[in-house]
Parts: structure tokens; sequence; C-alpha cells
């Protein structure tokens, strides 16, 4: 897999320039009343800028900078029904999404940022369009048997998470010591890490798991989904003071996951269109951060 850099992605900082005569919020540094910001740049014919983590099959740049995966194909869908169609990528970590979205470096995370509590209270999250499970990858034989959390407690090894993933957060809430997930930036340096023999497995969603060995042609076992781990999934990520184009673009959303359009998405990236559409946002939000 190549390692992509932010060259050629959407520029940090950047944002559309207000009237003198706006107001802003001064806690967000956006427009007030929900009516500037993200529709104002979308009326001025800007590019709207979608953050993503470049983690297949959420979220995927090609070798030419093409935008696709899962999530980043529907925001493209549903910004089309919309009238939109200039968008750009802007690559980024999990752990930096949000205060991304908030500094405006970027308008709308569309990285399957799985939604919590802590995430909830701090950003708009529209309707769920992806649902996961989560697995351990492990050696070939899987030697040291590792397929629940209460092995990865009790057995003396660690697995690599990513950076302020979900993943690490409800391993550790679950119960396991920090100690035994140390973190990387990106799959294919856990994968290194694995390969390395720094650490001895990897746990990351199911999905994740399943395109990383396929890609890069590793040697690896992926368990079966670990059931103590709870339901998640995500939606895209808005700015709440971004309010009005936030309402236009979950209406849209809500119709468009009633498409066979959406049902192809879904089945190209491996998704379940049917889990999506019965997951809600609220019962995702109650997950522990």
């Amino acid at each position: 897999m190549l390692r992509y850099s932010a060259a050629g992605l959407a520029a940090v900082g950047g944002g559309s320039f207000l009237g003198a005569c706006q107001t802003t919020d001064p806690n967000t540094g956006q427009p007030e009343g929900g009516g500037g910001g993200l529709q104002q740049r979308a009326d001025s014919g800007q590019p709207i800028r979608l953050a993503i983590a470049n983690e297949p099959p959420y979220t995927k740049l090609e070798a030419d900078g093409t935008l696709t995966g899962a999530a980043p194909d529907i925001a493209k869908a549903v910004l089309k029904r919309m009238g939109i169609e200039n968008v750009e990528p802007a690559q980024a970590g999990y752990d930096s999404m949000i205060p991304g979205l908030q500094a405006n470096r970027w308008d709308i995370v569309t990285a399957g940022l799985f939604m919590n509590k802590d995430r909830c209270a701090q950003v708009q999250y529209t309707t769920p369009d992806l649902v996961s499970t989560e697995s351990y990858a492990v050696p070939p034989g899987n030697p040291q048997g590792l397929r629940t959390v209460d092995d990865l407690k009790n057995k003396d090894l660690t697995v690599a998470v990513l950076a302020g993933g979900y993943e690490g957060r409800t391993a550790k809430a679950l119960g396991v010591p920090e100690d035994k997930l140390p973190t990387y930036q990106q799959a294919p340096d856990a994968l290194q890490a694995m390969q390395d023999g720094r650490v001895y497995g990897i746990l990351l969603p199911t999905l994740t798991l399943e395109s990383l060995k396929e890609q890069q042609g590793a040697n690896f076992e992926i368990t079966p989904p670990i059931e103590q781990f709870p339901l998640t999934g995500s939606g895209h990520a808005f700015r709440k003071s971004d309010k009005t184009f936030f309402e236009k673009y979950n209406t849209e959303m809500k119709a468009f996951k009633e498409t066979k359009e959406f049902e192809q998405i879904m089945s190209k990236w491996g998704f379940d269109a049917e889990a999506s559409r019965k997951a809600t946002t609220e019962e995702l939000c109650k997950t522990e951060s």
C-alpha cells in the first residue's frame, strides 16, 4: 500500500471569506445562527473538504489522488443530490478529525469515524452510514489463541491499535491495560509492527483487516468478530454551527439510503446496507468514549 503524504490534498487552514458585518460564535469561530459557514462555502462554489483517514474500505485515496471508499462515495452521492460535485480530500489521523473540523481545516468528516458520547457532544452526526464489527489480525495458526477481550487481558501479549481510534479506547474501557495496546498512525504501520514481532496482533474493524490483507498480500489470520465489543457505527460529522447545511444534507442522506445506488456502494465495499438502515444515530451515540 502506498503511504500518502499531505501533498496534493486539501490545504490545512483554508476556508471561505466571511463578510465584515457577519458575527461569529466565539467558541467555534463559525458564523452565528447556522446560516453561513459551510452553506456559504457551498453557495460560493468553493470545494467541500472531506476529512478521510485513507483506511480502506472506509476511505481510500487512489495513487492518482482519486477519493473513494465507502464513506466518501456515499458523501459524494449525497452532495451530488444537493447539486454539489466540487469536493476535495483532506487526509488526517482519527484523533485530529474533530479538532480539525472545529478549526475549519475541513468541512465534513467522512472517514468512518465511529460515534460515541464524547464525539456526539462535540459535533452533529448524520444518520448512520457504516456499521462495523471488530476482529484481531493474528499470526498464521494463532499460536497464542487470541480471540476474546479476556484473552488479551490475561495473556502475555500486545496488540496494535490506531492512535485516536475506537478500538483502543473501547478495549481500555473493557479492562485491557494501556500498555497492551501500543498505538500506530496507520494500519500499514501496525502491520509492520506485527511482522517485525513488536506486537502479537492488530485490533481493527474486521473489514479493515480484510482489506489490509488483500492489499498487502500479508500472511495473517483474521479472528471472528469479538463479541464483547458493542455495536459500532459511523455517520458524517459536521460542526454544530453548520446547522442549515447539515439539515439539508441529512435529509438527502436519509433518502439516499433507501436507493439501489446506496446498496451498490455498500456491497462494493463489503458493508450491509440493511444494518445501516436499522441503526440509529441515537443508539450509536450512547456508545461509551
